[in-house]
C-alpha cells in the first residue's frame, strides 16, 4: 500500500508517494514517485506507482563486466549508426534474415542482400515476403536516426513501419485474441492496460539495470504482452536493439537455426515466471557473436 512522504527542501515542501515491494523472502525496497509541491497529482502519481514492480538484476557482476569489456573492444573499431551499413553490413543483413526467418519468412540470406542492395532476388518469392526484408532494413534505419523517447508512440510508429503492406493492422493495438503455440497472450482488452504497465515498468528499470539488461527486459515484456495481431517477434528484437545500439553497445542477433532453443527458454520463463534465463540465454547468444573481441583482450 503506498503513503504519502514530505520533505523540505530550502525552506520549501515537496511531497512523494511511497510505496515498499518485496524483492525476496525477507527483503523490500521502497520506490518513491515525486508529487510535486502540493498534491493535485496524487491520483496519477498512485495510479503509476501501483503498476511498478520490482527490478531484480539479471546478469552478475562478472557477466556484466565482460559485456562492458566486449563493448570497449568492439568501440576500438566501429561507431555504433548508419556507419554499421558500411563497416558491419554482413551482420545487419544476417539480423534480417535471421529475425525474418525465425518468423516463417523463406527469403534466403542471399535473396535478403540482394533485395536490400535493390537487386532483384534470384528465386521468385511472394510480395509479402520482399516486402517484410525491405521494411525491416527501413525498421533498422528509423531505429538508427530515432532520439525520441522510449514509449507506447515508438511502439506503434515501429510496427506500421515493420507491417506496411504485410497485414492490414500495421500500427494497430490487437482487438482479437492471438494464440503463438501454447502460449496464450493477454486478451486484448487487457494489452493498453499490460503497455501502460510496461512503459512505467521500463522507467523504473531504466535507472536500475544495465543497458544489457534493460534491452533483455524489453525483448522479453514486448513478446510475452503480444500486443500486436502480427510482427511481435521481429519488433520484440528490434526494439531490444534499439536499446543495446541507444547505449553505444553492437547489435545482438538471434540465429534462425538456433530457433528452438530460443523458443525453449521463452516457455522455461513462461512456465517458472522467471527472467534471468532469458537474461542468461541472450548473454550466451552476445558472447558467442562476439567471442573475439573477448579473445584480442588475452593475446
Amino acid at each position: 500500500m503506498s503513503y504519502i512522504e514530505k520533505k523540505k527542501i530550502s525552506g520549501k515542501e515537496y511531497f512523494y508517494l511511497s510505496k515498499n515491494v518485496r524483492v525476496s523472502k525477507n527483503k523490500w525496497k521502497k520506490i518513491r514517485k515525486y508529487i510535486g509541491s502540493d498534491l493535485a497529482n496524487l491520483a496519477e502519481a498512485e495510479k503509476e506507482i501501483e503498476l511498478i514492480q520490482p527490478i531484480k538484476r539479471l546478469l552478475t557482476l562478472k557477466q556484466i563486466k565482460i559485456i562492458e569489456l566486449l563493448k570497449t573492444n568492439y568501440l576500438k573499431k566501429h561507431k555504433i549508426g548508419k556507419i554499421l551499413w558500411k563497416t558491419e553490413k554482413e551482420q545487419i543483413i544476417s539480423f534480417i534474415y535471421n529475425t525474418n526467418a525465425i518468423e516463417g519468412v523463406l527469403v534466403s540470406y542471399e535473396d535478403t542482400k540482394d533485395i536490400i542492395e535493390g537487386k532483384k532476388p534470384k528465386t521468385k518469392y511472394a510480395k509479402r515476403d520482399i516486402k517484410e526484408v525491405k521494411n525491416m532494413k527501413k525498421c533498422i534505419n528509423f531505429l538508427f536516426d530515432y532520439k525520441g523517447e522510449f514509449n507506447k508512440e515508438l511502439l506503434l510508429k515501429l510496427h506500421e513501419i515493420e507491417m506496411k503492406e504485410v497485414h492490414p493492422e500495421a500500427g494497430k493495438i490487437r482487438t482479437k485474441q492471438n494464440v503463438v503455440g501454447n502460449y496464450l497472450p493477454p486478451k486484448p482488452e487487457e494489452v493498453p492496460g499490460e503497455l501502460e504497465g510496461f512503459f512505467t515498468l521500463f522507467k523504473h528499470a531504466e535507472k536500475i539495470l544495465h543497458p544489457f539488461e534493460l534491452a533483455g527486459l524489453v525483448h522479453l515484456k514486448i513478446v510475452r504482452i503480444h500486443p500486436f495481431m502480427d510482427g511481435n517477434g521481429r519488433l520484440s528484437r528490434l526494439l531490444m536493439n534499439h536499446i543495446l545500439f541507444k547505449n553505444k553497445y553492437p547489435l545482438l542477433n538471434i540465429y534462425n537455426s538456433e530457433k528452438m532453443l530460443y523458443y525453449m527458454v521463452l516457455k522455461e520463463v513462461d512456465v517458472k515466471k522467471k527472467e534471468k534465463p532469458f537474461a542468461k540465454y541472450l548473454y550466451q547468444v552476445y558472447i558467442n557473436q562476439y567471442k573475439k573481441y573477448l579473445l584480442q583482450n588475452k593475446n
